[in-house]
């Protein structure tokens, strides 16, 4: 029985990122019968349905039975239970041992090759077959890779010396010669169908099994001197009388020439000499044409090969190799119909003795076939064992296919894998695409001791490609290994004859998804459905754990599975090399971010090609993301402001990741308290989680200065931000989780962001693009964790958001009172740190309107009375507000709650609401403040006649009196009531200017000269105009005035600045305005100064001089006055003249051409219609 390995089958093994990694079979087996030799040699093995079979160098095969391990792991080392020790017949001993096994198991039949003498058994027990004798053979192997495998036989290609045969085994028969090939010492043979690619023990040659034909390839090595001219025309190698030729180049039978004529022999590979045009081409053996020998081709279609050994020992892989030209015709060649070219004059030239070229002692090299393709096979050419080797792909017609690879050195095994993906084809996601690799057990020799690897390439690439991806196997898990891909006993390799199911637990234990128990609660009670999910989770994840190998790879004692290695393995190993810096301590997370961003650009834009790549391309894209960030969070911690390119980066690796955001916050200072979780806690895979809690242990996220100034804000905020701002966009897609406590800490810890963000910033209303507005945008929308919003914006005392948020997320019937409440407390002094309730009471005002709730408004409209009356009345008197309230109900709840304010809801319904009903009202009330004013207080009598004495001396030009009075108000309530009632008196609106006339003109008597605009307005009113136009010229020396008064016929003269534009039906005719400009001239001049009588009155007609008739002005002004005065006057008048009489002229003239044109028409239709006759009686 072979022995457990002396290290633990737990231990793993290290982190392997090649192509392949190596899984044990088996070790310790016993090689020797006694136990005691220790020169016996693994030489062969094979391994098929759960039996082992090792060929040793002592001449025995060694059969176990592999038995599943005894702890139930898949992933453990079978127990290998040894059945049987088989001694293979042989007639002479030698060094050689079992040389071959090939196992035949759709006839339940093996044939072992020992000592060059083969025997054939029936499996799986090995008993001797007693339907076939031994005998003597070179070489066993050839099965049809084309062929599928069925239960009627196996055709196998048996070397021996002199010939090759065709042998049909059977599961009860005898085996059966079906056909013999004149090509004697085959040592490997690979066969497509009909096509085999073999070699002997000096080159190689295509053979057709099916009709007998032969091509030589290349020879093995350049160094052979018994290889002879390999390559010519395709050769008959049917059975003949001749004796077989000891060397390829000989097979055929051709008469020989001259060195030079031999050398010139080369065949054709368009001449289709396999028959692949078609069966009738293959009936017989072309014959040799007049003037050619054997199956030569015309010299424009040959192919020379120069088999001349280089000249150093040091040469590269390419030189000194066999050479393959394309079909090109020789420069030498000439046409018999043109005349040669004189000779060259004769001349001595010097004769110089060469030395001869020192070459390195031939060494035999083992020919190595292998077929990559159906249509493809791999030959191995080189010089000497140490020298570089070279392979060669030849296709069915014996043409080089591809560019040619080289080895390390010539290889002592090769194995090809993988069907190869062709870059020239579109790939569909459903095609099972798989990379093309060669390896190739090779060998160097360091300080006088050999060392031994396998080198693997890719074969399905161009050349450049190839040797740029060249790697090693990762070896140390013989625990012989000189170093990390190199070991000093000799190592063997083949493919055995079915692939072998295996189970890496690697895999499940990285993409299993797993709690992170770092971050979770005290654990629920599972219930049935949550085991019923873990066991669903561990089957998956032993799904995707298994894979299949058929390549074996042994040493000493031991035999390992070489496992094509997965794509989350090959990967992560990279990730754990990156997770440390070479000159940090391996065992702490030090993230290389150079080495993350390169395997995140090996793996942009990959696709995947199955199930198990697209799970294991999202847990890579996730940990890298995660160890950027890590990267991030380290040196924020060394306070290092990161470079934007890496945030950037960093950032599109967690977006493309898409990982848990919850992941991102736990390992951030502040932002981890966000975190929320369910029963379940955090789901993640199992090598994420793994890394996480690594980094928690190492690392303490309260050392790290959570200054939003510093690296903090600058490094990972940011960041983080984009991130979360990525997550809650993706809410509700299909390919998103549901899981409700994701976006809830998505929102909690955007939030608490945004105000770390926010804080320090100066207070007042967002701007565009600040983080404030952004703040704003996020409590405007719907938020997952409203109670947690809640104590965060109450924690950072940002009252006016809180009211926001409530305004969005509070249930229907809650969100009035809430968004009140919260106003009113910063109304009445509860700090806000935003700053951004600016006019709250017009906030509140406005609030009012649009809810539905009449006691909130009722109860908030009144608090707002108190507070400020004119915005309070407004609520309980706008006719657009939901709830409406009767005035005379409104008077009673602001009487009872705000009895300030009474007076500005009767201002509302007049000013604003236009209720005329209550102007008299209003007026009476302000006639009642202003006069009981003037009354009481001389001071304030003396006030108003300063104020007409002031606005008088005023030089032109200068307000009206209306403005200059506004502008030069008292805070006094009795002057703000005037300025209200001359807004009510002036005003010519039907809401405001139905007022009894003659009762307020008689209460105004006793104060005319102190009030005298409103005096001038009453007499507007009651038709007075002459005496409103002299209290405007001499008691006001408001001009402006006067003239606005002739232009609206005395409404609205004392109008607020803005007030509108006037209708055309409010204006009076130009008549009217006319007779009033005329009393206003005869006021202007009447003015006591003469500047101002004269200014004024040139003004007057210069502006508005079409209301006026020359005649009568020039009549009534002073003959002593300069014609300058009324220039402008003039001069337009006379330009009215003769405006007036060129317009008559100019309608006198068009009315000529109408009735021109109505006369012309007239004679036309009176033509046409002809003359009329009528007969008189």
């Amino acid at each position: 029985m072979a022995e457990a390995p002396s290290a633990p089958s737990t231990a793993q093994p290290p982190p392997q990122n090649g192509a392949y990694i190596l899984r044990k079979l088996v070790s310790n087996l016993p090689l020797s019968a006694d136990g005691q030799s220790t020169d016996v040699r693994i030489t062969c093995v094979e391994v098929w349905d759960n039996n082992l079979y090792v060929g040793t160098s002592a001449a025995e095969v060694l059969h176990f039975v592999l038995l599943p391990p005894q702890s139930g792991d898949p992933s453990e080392e079978p127990t290998a239970i040894i059945a049987s020790r088989l001694e293979p017949t042989y007639n002479q001993p030698s060094d050689a041992g079992v040389q071959q096994i090939l196992l035949l198991p759709q006839v339940n039949k093996a044939c072992i090759r020992c000592n060059n003498y083969l025997s054939f058994y029936t499996l799986p027990e090995l008993s001797p077959d007693s339907n076939a004798k031994p005998f003597s053979s070179s070489w066993i192997g050839g099965l049809d890779l084309n062929a599928e495998h069925g239960s009627d036989g196996a055709v196998v290609m048996v070397g021996q010396k002199s010939k090759t045969r065709m042998v049909k085994i059977t599961e009860d028969g005898a085996p059966r010669a079906l056909k013999t090939i004149e090509y004697g010492g085959c040592v490997v043979s690979v066969r497509r169908d009909v096509f085999s690619c073999a070699a002997d023990s000096h080159s190689y040659a295509l053979l057709d099994v099916e009709h007998q034909q032969k091509i030589g390839l290349f020879p093995i090595s350049s160094l052979d001197p018994d290889a002879g001219d390999v390559g010519g025309a395709a050769q008959d190698i049917t059975a003949t009388l001749q004796p077989p030729s000891r060397s390829v180049s000989s097979a055929g039978a051709h008469p020989r020439g001259s060195k030079e004529e031999a050398r010139g022999h080369s065949r054709s590979t368009s001449l289709n000499v396999f028959g692949t045009a078609g069966p009738g081409s293959r009936t017989e053996s072309p014959r040799a044409p007049p003037q050619r020998y054997g199956f030569d081709v015309p010299e424009s279609m040959s192919r020379t090969m120069s088999p001349a050994p280089p000249s150093s020992p040091g040469r590269s892989p390419s030189r000194g190799l066999p050479e393959r030209t394309s079909s090109l015709p020789r420069s030498g060649a000439t046409s018999p119909d043109k005349p040669l070219p004189p000779p060259p004059p004769t001349v001595e030239a010097p004769r110089v003795e060469e030395a001869p070229e020192a070459h390195p002692a031939f060494v035999p090299l083992k020919p190595l076939v292998a077929s990559p393709t159906p249509n493809d096979f791999l030959l191995t050419v080189g010089t000497t064992p140490s020298d570089p080797g070279v392979g060669m792909f030849v296709n069915l017609d014996g043409d080089m296919s591809r560019g040619s690879i080289s080895f390390a050195s010539y290889p002592d095994a090769l194995v090809v894998d993988g069907s190869g993906i062709d870059m020239s084809m579109s790939m569909g996601p459903d095609m099972n695409a798989e990379e093309g690799y060669v390896l190739a057990v090779v060998h160097s020799k360091k300080d006088g001791k050999l060392t031994y690897g396998v080198e693997i390439q890719r074969w399905d690439v161009d050349a450049a490609e190839s040797e740029a991806s060249k790697e090693w196997l990762d070896l140390r898990s013989f625990g012989i290994s000189e170093s990390k891909d190199q070991v000093t006993t000799p190592l063997g390799m083949r493919t055995v004859v079915n692939a072998v199911d295996l189970t890496l637990p690697e895999i499940g234990a990285k993409l299993m998804v797993k709690r992170l128990p770092s971050l979770s609660a005290a654990s629920p009670e599972p219930n049935t459905a949550k085991v019923v999910q873990e066991k669903g989770d561990i089957e998956f994840t032993k799904r995707l754990s298994k894979l299949q190998s058929k390549i074996v790879l042994w040493a000493d004692d031991q035999i390992w599975w070489v496992v094509r290695s997965p794509l989350v393995i090959r990967l992560d190993a990279r990730l754990e090399e990156a997770q440390s810096t070479p000159s940090g301590d391996i065992g702490r997370i030090q993230p290389n971010r150079r080495l993350l961003e390169t395997i995140l650009g090996d793996i942009r834009g990959q696709e995947a090609r199955n199930e198990s790549e697209y799970l294991s391309l999202i847990y890579i894209r996730q940990k890298a993301s995660v160890l950027l960030f890590m990267d991030l969070i380290l040196r924020t911690q060394t306070n290092i402001i990161v470079f934007e390119n890496e945030k950037r980066i960093t950032e599109q690796a967690l977006v493309d990741g898409e990982i848990d955001p919850r992941i991102i916050l736990s390992i951030l200072p502040i932002l981890n308290e966000e975190v929320v979780q369910g029963p379940e806690g955090i789901q993640i895979s199992g090598g994420i989680t793994t890394l996480v809690e690594q980094f928690l242990e190492q690392n303490t996220l309260s050392t790290i200065s959570a200054d939003i100034k510093g690296p903090f804000g600058d490094n990972l905020l940011h960041v983080v931000k984009k991130y979360l701002y990525f997550w809650k966009r993706q809410k509700g897609m299909a390919s998103v989780t549901n899981d409700p406590y994701v976006f809830q800490s998505v929102d909690a810890a955007l939030l608490r962001l945004l105000l770390l963000q926010d804080q320090g910033n100066p207070k007042g209303p967002a701007t565009t693009g600040s983080i404030r507005s952004e703040l704003n945008e996020f409590v405007d929308n719907e938020v997952e964790c409203l109670d947690r919003a809640v104590a965060l914006l109450e924690q950072f005392k940002r009252l006016y958001l809180l009211s926001r948020f409530y305004q969005r997320n509070s249930k229907a019937t809650e969100k009035a009172a809430n968004v009140l409440g919260t106003w009113r407390r910063m109304l009445e002094g509860e700090a806000d740190e935003g700053g951004e309730f600016m006019d709250g009471e017009h906030e509140v005002r406005k609030y009012l309107t649009r809810i539905r709730d009449q006691s909130l408004v009722e109860e908030y409209g009144s608090w707002l009375a108190n507070r400020n009356a004119r915005l309070g009345v407004q609520v309980f008197a706008d006719d657009r507000s939901r709830v409406k309230f009767d005035p005379t109900h409104a008077v009673v709840v602001l009487r009872e709650k705000a009895p300030g304010a009474v007076k500005e809801y009767l201002e509302y319904l007049v000013f604003e609401l236009k209720h005329t009903q209550y102007v008299n009202e209003l007026i009476a009330f302000y006639l009642d403040a202003v006069i009981t004013e003037l009354e009481n207080v001389p001071s304030s009598r003396e006030t108003l006649l300063q104020t007409y004495e002031t606005y008088r001396i005023l030089t032109s030009p200068k307000p009206t009196y209306r403005q200059f009075i506004t502008d030069n108000a008292l805070d006094a309530e009795w002057w703000r009531a005037r300025l209200r009632l001359l807004q009510l008196l002036g005003s010519n609106q039907p809401a405001t200017s139905s007022y009894d006339v003659t009762s307020i003109l008689n209460r105004l008597q006793p104060f005319e000269q102190e009030l005298v605009p409103e005096m001038i307005i009453l007499n507007g009113r009651q038709g007075r105009h002459p005496e409103a136009l002299r209290l405007l010229t001499h008691g006001l020396g408001d001009y402006d005035t006067a003239i606005s008064y002739c232009l609206y016929g005395g409404s609205s003269i004392f109008r607020p600045s803005g007030s509108g534009y006037v209708p055309q039906s409010a204006l009076p005719t130009q008549t009217e305005q006319s007779r009033l400009f005329n009393y206003l001239l005869q006021e202007f001049l009447r003015l006591d100064d003469l500047a101002q009588r004269m200014e004024q009155t040139g003004v007057l007609l210069e502006r508005f001089g079409g209301w006026f008739d020359i005649a009568d002005v020039l009549a009534i002004l002073p003959d002593e006055w300069s014609v300058d005065v009324f220039s402008g006057f003039l001069i337009q008048a006379l330009r009215r003249l003769v405006r007036e009489k060129s317009e008559s002229g100019i309608v006198k003239a068009l009315s000529d051409a109408q009735n021109s044109q109505m006369s012309a028409e007239l004679v036309e239709k009176s033509e046409g219609l002809g003359p009329t006759f009528e007969r008189v009686s």
